[in-house]
Order: C-alpha cells, then structure tokens, then sequence
C-alpha cells in the first residue's frame, strides 16, 4: 500500500461552515497504478455547543445542521453525517477503516429516543403492520435493556459507484457513541477514514472526461471535489466529442415509435434543443447485448452509450409487459421478485453482477445481498400504456401542458388522510395520530411561498385532524380538481391499485383506542377510477400512497396509469407513485424519512430548485435515502416502487413560446490560464426563429450577438483566461425579432499555468549563463 507525506499534496476543505466539520484529505500519488491505493480524511465535527438537544414525549433528540440520523426502527435516533468522497478515475472502493483521534464523554446522562415506527400504507395487507410494530418492539427492547456501546460500528459505506464518469463512495459517520442502560453518551471530536481503492480499466476511459453533464452536480455532491476535478478534466483533444450526440433517448417497441410521430412530441422536444434517438427493443443495440432477459439487455444498452452518446434522459414507452420493469425482492426473508422498478434503468455504474444482482441468484435488489446504487446516471420517465390512442393522447397533453406558462403553474390541489391512530389496534408504540395532513401542512408552508394552495384534511370521526383544512371527501376535492386549475396535486392516504382511501375512527367501545376487529375503523372514499375528474389542466401528482402507479391491470383499472393516459380521467401530466406498498414514518418531520419525505423533497427540487420532473424524483431520493434512510428492507422498497410516469425532461413552469430559451452552455469546467478552450451554446426558439447570442466571460471579454444562427444550432466559441481563480460565463439569447432569454451562467475556474511560468523562468536564468 502506498502513502505520501502529508505536507506535499494534502488538501484542506471546509464543507458548509464548521457545522459539518473540516476535513482534511491525504491521497496516493499514483492514481493510474492497478496496485492498491488509499485516501485518508481526517474529519473533525463541530463543537458541542453547536449541538441542540431536544425533549421529546419519548426521550431526547440530538440536532445538528445538515446531519441526518441513524434509521434503525426502535433503537437509539442518534446524529450521522453522510460524505460523498469522489475517487479518482476508474477507482473501484476495496475498503473503509475508521480510526478514533480523540473522543470526549459527555458529563451527566441522556435519554435518546428511538427511531420511531413506520407505517405501511398497504390496505390489503393488514398483517404486516402487525409485523413491523412487533420488529419495533424486539429492537426497542434488547438495545434498551442493554448496556452495549450503541452503534456497535460508528461508520458504514452506504454506497459506491460512478455518477456518470465520477468514480465514488459514500460514508456515514456517527460521532456518538451511547450506553442506553445507563444512558452515558460521548462524543468523537475527530476521526479518519481510511478509503482504500483500486484502479479498474473496465469501468473507465479517457474520453469519458468528455462527459461534462454532471460536473456540476458533482461539484455540489462530493465533498473533495477540489481536489479531483483536475483528474477528470477533458483534455483540449476531447473537447466537443459528443457533439452529435443523443441525450434524449426513447426506448419502445417498433409499432410504438411509428405512432409517437402522430403526436406533437418529437418535434416539440427537438424545438427545445433535444437531440432523440429511437432504440427499439428488437434493435441489435439491445438484442446483441448479453444478459439473463430483456431488462438487462436494455441496461447493458444504457450503460454502454449513455457517455458515448450523452444520454441524460430516458424515456420508455409501453406498459410493463412491452418494456419490462425489473421485478426485485427487497426483503431477503421473502424473496419472489415482488417489486417493480425503472430505478434499474436508472442506475448504470456496475454491470447486474457487482450491483443489481451481486451474488448471483437472480433475486434483484435484495437488502443487504445486493448493491444498488441510488445515484442516477440517466434520468428515466415511462408512458406506461401500450394503447396507441392513450399513448398519442398522452403525449399531447404533455406538449400542451409545456407550452403553457399560466400564472396556474403555481396552484397546488393537496389532501391528507390520516394515516394511523394513536394506540390504534393496541399499538401502544405509536402514541399520536400520524396524519397526512401534517406533510399538507409542512409542503405549503416551506415550499409554496406565493402559491395558491387548496388543501384538505379529515374532519371526521372521534379524532379528526388537527389542521382545519376544508373536510376531506371524494365529492369536495374531486370537484374541485375538476373545476380547478392546479399544477401540482400530493397527496397522502391509504391506497389500492384503482383507488385511495380514509381510515375514520368512526366509534368507541368504551376503551379510548380505535380497534379494526371492532369495526370501530370505517372507510371513506378518496379518489378511484370511477371518481369524476377532467383533463383540462392536467397536474403533477405525487401519491403518497400504495399500489396507485401498479403497472399489472386490474379490473377497476389503474388509478397512477389512468389519470395519465385514460382521455375521459386524464386529470395529470405527470405521476409519480408507488408500484407496491409505500411506507412512511410515524414522525416525518422528526426524521425526514419515508415516502412522505420523498413528496416533501420531491417538491422543494421542483418549485424551489426548478429541476426538470425525473431529476426532482430521483435526486429527491438519493438524498433521503442517504441521508435519512431506515436500516430496513422497506426503504429499498420505497428506493423502487417510486417511479415516475411522465416525461423526464418535463419542466413544471413550462417553456414560453415567444422568447428563445436561456442558452445551455457546455464545456470544460476548469483549465489552466493562457490556454484556449472551446465552449457550445446553444438556444431554442419556439417559433423557429434565428438566434443571436450575447456573452460574457467572466473577465471583462464579451461577444456581441453573435449570429445570425439557425434555431437548435449548437455553436461553439473558444477562449481563455489570463488570471486564475473562478469565472462566470453568462450568456443570453435573442430571436430575430429582438425577444430575449433570460441568463444562463456556467462557472469555470482557472490555475496558473505552470508551463508558462517555466518559460518565464527559463529566460531569466539565461541571463545569468557565462
């Protein structure tokens, strides 16, 4: 194993204040050796009076800025800081050690809640609740009745892969270390990590740098970015390789794709500057592919073009038995393929047998057995009908729904139901209503400033919601979904595959708890595939619910695959929802876990951050998962039974049609000063138009309009940099008839030249030459 002196190329980077701490990195000065490398970082968390302890009904809670927590239901809720670390190209991870540097016990003693239950939202299977709270329980009682250091382990890699050509690893870091007995708790004030890796040719190239389509959000996501961006910087020679590429790319079966140019879709999305290319599932590029079945051979398709080609996003076209979802098995105590999921598509860093499938037995995604990895290359959206009149229908609805850029845009319809009664059915661990109403409530206030927002809660029963929400029925929100304009619907409620539901403590026999075998529990309607809805302003819809997006048929129909795709219900542009049962946490707020924080996340990526439909979805649960995610087969369940039915690309505000779209600027994103690098722009205009283009360099150096040039035409520029540090390219476009785009920026930083300096020096030495 090789190592270096610290003092010749260690880095330094503060991330986000001293809140989470100052790592220091040490990294092998052979990063193309097949041999064995390592990265050490040295992590020192902040001070304790930067923490926050907070009382709670069943004990305390530790806070800390932008930390998550330990997710193991029942057992002890304490602080965990996640670290994306990139690993130089092709690096493929070996191991983790972890090493103590100095820790502190904490004077007096603490009471530190558990992780509290979750609840399954599946109607159909009412025995499984029975089952988590009883798992809930055994693990509550044999931590609690134990003195043994609480985590047994204060670290663990939650995942490694590649985010397109970035090679990484991500590692959770508890800093506590608690005795629940005799409730003593202590605290690391720094540690290493150990990572220890190994160059793999298989997984990388050189002409991957050209990749640059997620620089940016890799320079967000990995906390040593810093210091490994200059590795994956594409040289000058592979500067524009993928020019000619295809970044849209849409995956169906031939009669399909001939019906797809019935509707306005390709040309929309071409006149928005997407690149298409049909690849049918009878086409040598998938059919040549090795694998077990058709989804592998698509995912080896994907895997092998999507940097090649520049694929961002995907979208398959036909229902589940055209197009296959893979079928996984979350729970390895019952394994049968019980889950389907396009997230497969979605994640492209391994081949099935070191990621999907890792130990070979053709049971996919199996907790603990398995190594998916949640972070997405390719984006992946589905139009699942294989009817060709719900298909054209479909996507014409989504170009109308674009092409509009109403004041509607921000009108949300939302409705919670509750979810679970406090002590329902003797559940003595649940101790409050969980209610849907509550992630309503939270969505609206955090995320929808300046929206107009109808929402409704239960009003029902012996213990109806606590937030005076207009009284949830099917008739007050269907007819107001009908008549109403709304962009965005969420929702959270029982589900079944044609329809939601409300649970209503509707009677007592005396003893204050609400119990199903009395039938003290009645049923209330929602929505179904038999409730009146219209598609005039069709919405986006987040189902916090189970079973909604089941792709099987059912007889009643499919309530996630009808209200997109059915003419006469076709009430949403967009669905995002749960193939099977989704679960959420008894307390969301207080953990930020489950399918109610997806909703909530998926939100704030859309309206807050203006994230294109299939990166809000999936960028929302990378960062829960990783972030907030239980130690439990059913967040693997939540990681794939969520999947969007829609386009990937879609942009919730819309595209106008007049002005030309803000410039997409590509091209290196670091270099060296003095050297000259090319970049592209490239604007849209909705009416076809010529384009003229309006930059700025970022050091004083602008280009005025340049153009004429053809709508969608990519151009390219070069220039270069005479000082180091960082620079903004902004860039606006202009149609001939004088309508302007908003900015684009594109940053980009630049070193000193070295090479320049040795010439400089070079000079100066021969005048002292005799």
């Amino acid at each position: 194993m090789k190592k270096i002196l610290l003092v010749l190329i260690s880095v330094l980077l503060v991330v986000t204040g001293s809140v989470s701490g100052t790592i220091v990195t040490t990294v092998s000065n052979n990063l193309t050796s097949a041999e064995e490398d390592t990265l050490e970082f040295i992590i020192s968390f902040p001070d304790l009076d930067e923490y926050e302890f907070v009382s709670l009904d069943c004990g305390n809670r530790i806070e800390i800025k932008d930390f998550g927590y330990l997710m193991v239901p029942g057992e002890p809720m304490l602080p965990v800081k996640n670290y994306f670390f990139a690993l130089p190209p092709g690096a493929k991870l070996n191991s983790v050690d972890f090493i103590i540097i100095s820790s502190t016990r904490l004077e007096g003693t603490y009471d530190i809640a558990p992780v509290e239950p979750f609840i399954y939202l599946d109607v159909q299977d009412s025995d499984e609740q029975e089952k988590i709270i009883q798992e809930w329980e055994n693990n509550y009682q044999s931590t609690y009745s134990s003195d043994n250091p609480y985590p047994e382990k204060n670290w663990m890699v939650c995942g490694s892969g590649t985010l397109r050509k970035y090679s990484y690893v991500s590692v959770s870091v508890c800093p506590f270390v608690y005795n629940p007995k005799s409730k003593q708790l202590s605290y690391y004030n720094s540690v290493k990590l150990i990572i220890n890796y190994q160059i793999s040719e298989s997984i990388y190239s050189s002409k991957m740098n050209a990749d640059t389509i997620a620089d940016e959000k890799a320079s967000n996501l990995f906390y040593n970015y810093e210091s490994v961006k200059d590795l994956y910087k594409p040289t000058s020679n592979l500067i524009g390789v993928l020019q000619d590429s295809y970044d849209y790319v849409i995956i169906t079966n031939d009669e399909l794709k001939n019906a797809i140019y019935f509707s306005d879709f390709i040309n929309w999305k071409s006149s928005l500057g997407y690149n298409i290319r049909f690849v049918t599932i009878t086409d040598s590029l998938i059919t040549d592919q090795p694998g077990v079945d058709l989804a592998e051979q698509i995912r080896n398709f994907l895997r092998e073009y999507y940097v090649t080609w520049g694929i961002k996003y995907v979208l398959i076209v036909g229902d589940y038995a055209t197009v296959p979802m893979r079928y996984c098995s979350p729970d390895p105590n019952s394994l049968g393929g019980t889950v389907p999921t396009d997230a497969y598509y979605a994640d492209l860093s391994y081949p099935d047998s070191e990621s999907w499938n890792s130990n070979d037995d053709n049971y996919y995604g199996v907790y603990t057995q398995d190594n998916p990895d949640f972070v997405p290359e390719v984006y992946v959206g589905r139009i699942p009908t294989s009817d060709i009149s719900r298909l054209i229908y479909t996507l014409d609805k989504l170009v109308s729904f674009e092409q509009d850029t109403g004041s509607w845009k921000n009108n949300a319809l939302m409705g919670g139901a509750m979810l679970f009664y406090a002590n329902e059915d003797h559940n003595t661990d649940i101790t409050f209503d969980v209610d849907g109403a509550r992630m309503v409530d939270y969505i609206e206030n955090d995320l929808m400033n300046g929206w107009t927002v109808s929402h409704y809660s239960e009003y029902e029963g012996l213990s109806p919601s606590v937030f005076p929400f207009d009284p949830l029925t099917e008739q007050a929100f269907t007819s107001d979904w009908r008549n109403g304009e709304y962009a965005v619907v969420n929702w959270a409620a029982h589900g079944a595959p044609a329809s939601i539901g409300r649970v209503i403590w509707s009677s007592d026999d005396g003893d204050g708890i609400p119990e199903s075998n009395n039938n003290e529990l009645t049923w209330g309607s929602f929505l179904s595939t038999y409730s009146n809805l219209e598609n005039d302003y069709p919405s986006i819809v987040f189902a916090v619910s189970c079973n909604v997006g089941r792709p099987e048929p059912t007889h009643d129909g499919n309530l996630g695959i009808d209200m997109l795709t059915k003419e006469s219900f076709g009430s949403a542009v967009a669905v995002c929802s749960s193939t099977r049962g989704a679960a959420v946490s008894a307390d969301w707020v207080t953990s930020h876990s489950g399918a109610e924080a997806l909703c909530y996340e998926f939100n704030n990526y859309m309206i807050n951050n203006s994230l294109k439909l299939g990166e809000a979805l999936l960028d929302s649960k990378s960062y829960v998962h990783y972030n907030f995610g239980w130690d439990h087969p059913y967040e693997f369940m939540n990681m794939y039974d969520y999947n969007l039915y829609g386009d990937p690309s879609m942009i919730r505000e819309g595209v106008s049609s007049g002005a030309p779209s803000a410039p997409e600027i590509n091209g290196p994103t670091s270099g060296k000063t003095s050297e000259e690098y090319d970049y592209t722009f490239l604007s849209v205009d909705p009416t076809y138009d010529d384009v003229f283009y309006y930059i700025e360099w970022g050091d004083g150096e602008i280009e005025e309009w340049v153009g004429p040039n053809n709508a969608g035409e990519r151009i390219t520029l070069s220039h270069s940099w005479s000082q180091s540090g960082s620079h903004s390219i902004r860039a606006k476009a202009k149609d001939e008839n004088g309508e302007e785009s908003g900015w684009a920026t594109f940053e980009v930083s630049m070193s000193k030249n070295r090479f320049v300096f040795r010439l400089f020096f070079l000079k100066f030495l021969k005048n002292f030459i005799f």
